[in-house]
């Protein structure tokens, strides 16, 4: 089995993730605060728990049943003719909704 040798690219001013911010400690909080966050403010996460607790109540109009799904995707380069890791994540996690018959309203982010 041949393996692709890996290239790191050029040091930049982006975020490079490692293994300390699976740890639970200063550099995750950073990570959080800094480059997450600001894109995923709302009332549900801004308790910053490791949860997020949605009141079911307003869903009543909507119907008495939700659905969930979560998926990962692995891509490689990241941007390809027709699309990108972004598209394709978001809309294969839509996609899982709509064809249960589930309305979407809330993405998950891991």
């Amino acid at each position: 089995m041949m393996h692709k040798k890996l290239e790191l690219p050029e040091e930049t001013d982006e975020v490079r993730i490692t293994l300390a911010h699976g740890s639970g400690g200063k550099a995750m909080r950073d990570l959080v605060e800094n480059e997450i966050l600001p894109y995923f403010t709302n009332p549900l996460l801004s308790p910053l728990e490791d949860q997020a607790r949605i009141p079911l109540h307003s869903f009543g109009p909507l119907g008495d049943r939700m659905a969930m799904t979560t998926d990962s995707f692995v891509v490689d380069p990241l941007f390809f003719p027709g699309g990108d890791i972004g598209s394709l994540a978001i809309n294969g996690t839509v996609n899982d909704l709509v064809m249960c018959g589930a309305m979407p309203l809330y993405m998950t982010c891991g």
